[in-house]
C-alpha cells in the first residue's frame, strides 16, 4: 500500500472531497486515489514533466509524483474541468455557428429575477409596460418602465424561454416548452436548475465556460473569469471598449458566478484563485430526470 500525501491546503480537500468538489469529480477522484494507494501509479498516466505525472479524467485532471522507494505518492493538484462536469449533469447542445453575438447579449444581470417574468408571462402578462410595472419598476415616464419589461423579454428570448411572433401590427409572446417547465416547476430547486440549463445552452455563456475549462484543467496555466476575458471571447475587438460591451460582459460574468454558486461547480473568478462552491443543490434526486425532459 502507498501513502497518499499532499500540501496542507490540498490535503484538507482530499480528506473531505465532498465539501470541496462536485459529486461527479469526487466519484472519479476516489477511483484515482484508490488505484494510487494500491499501485502507486496508473497505467494510462500521461507524463506532465520529468517529475510529475498527469491523470486525465473526464471531470478533472490529477497531477502526482510517485516515490516507490518510500511507498508514497505526492498529489500535486486536482484540477476540476467545469465544462465537462456541466456536460455530465445538464443537457447541453454546444454547437453554434461562429457569428457576432454582441447584439443578442442581454443587459439583465440578476439571474434569480429571470424567473419572475417567466411566471408573469405564463399568467398572460406580455405588455412591456405592464411587465415592467409588475416586476417592481417605477419611473417618471411610462417608457422607463416599459424599457425594463423589454429588457426582461429580450433576456427570455435569448435564453429560448419565450418566442416572439409578429401577427399583423402586434407581437405575440409565448412561452417555449423550456419556459413553461420553469413557470410550472413545483419548487425553486427545480426552477433554478432549469434556468441554469437554459443559460448553459446560451452560446456566449458556454463559450466562456469552455474556454476557462480548457486552461483551468492544466497545472500552471489558468484563465481567470473577469470582464476582459469575457470581452475577448464574446465581442469583436472593435467593440470591446464600448459601454455596451462593458454592461453585457458584466451580465455574463454575473450569470456564470450565479451558475457556479447554485450548481456547486467551481469557477476561478479572480487572481486570488478563490473558487465558488457550495453544497450541491442538484446533484441527485428525482428532479434530474424531470429537468432534462
Amino acid at each position: 500500500m502507498f501513502k497518499i500525501s499532499a500540501a496542507p491546503a490540498l490535503q484538507k480537500k482530499l480528506n473531505n472531497p465532498d465539501k470541496y468538489y462536485p459529486p461527479e469529480v469526487c466519484q472519479e477522484l476516489n477511483q484515482f486515489l484508490e488505484i494510487l494507494k494500491r499501485d502507486g501509479h496508473l497505467s494510462k498516466t500521461d507524463f506532465y514533466d520529468v517529475n510529475t505525472n498527469e491523470i486525465s479524467g473526464v471531470t478533472c485532471n490529477l497531477f502526482y509524483r510517485p516515490d516507490f522507494a518510500n511507498n508514497e505518492v505526492l498529489i500535486i493538484e486536482v484540477k476540476v474541468k467545469p465544462a465537462d462536469v456541466f456536460r455530465q449533469r445538464f443537457k447541453i447542445v454546444d454547437e453554434w455557428d461562429d457569428k457576432n453575438v454582441v447584439e443578442s447579449i442581454p443587459q439583465y444581470d440578476k439571474p434569480a429575477k429571470i424567473v419572475k417574468p417567466v411566471e408573469l408571462i405564463n399568467q398572460g402578462v406580455t405588455d412591456s409596460y405592464e411587465l415592467g410595472y409588475k416586476l417592481g419598476h417605477r419611473g417618471k415616464k411610462k417608457e422607463y418602465i416599459s424599457r425594463h419589461g423589454q429588457y426582461a423579454k429580450h433576456t427570455l428570448e435569448q435564453l429560448t424561454l419565450i418566442t416572439r411572433t409578429r401577427h399583423g401590427n402586434q407581437w405575440v409572446i409565448e412561452l417555449t416548452e423550456k419556459g413553461r417547465l420553469i413557470a410550472e416547476a413545483l419548487n425553486d430547486q427545480l426552477r433554478f436548475r432549469l434556468l441554469i440549463e437554459a443559460m448553459l445552452n446560451y452560446s456566449p455563456v458556454w463559450r466562456v465556460i469552455a474556454a476557462v475549462t480548457e486552461r483551468e484543467s492544466q497545472l500552471n496555466n489558468e484563465l481567470v473569469l473577469d470582464e476582459q476575458l469575457i470581452k475577448n471571447l464574446a465581442f469583436p475587438e472593435i467593440l470591446r471598449g464600448a459601454d455596451t460591451s462593458n454592461r453585457r460582459s458584466q451580465t455574463l460574468k454575473n450569470w456564470i458566478k450565479w451558475i457556479s454558486r447554485y450548481s456547486g461547480i467551481p469557477m476561478r473568478i479572480h487572481n486570488g484563485g478563490v473558487q465558488l462552491s457550495i453544497p450541491m443543490l442538484y446533484a441527485e434526486g428525482a428532479t434530474d430526470e424531470n429537468a432534462n425532459t
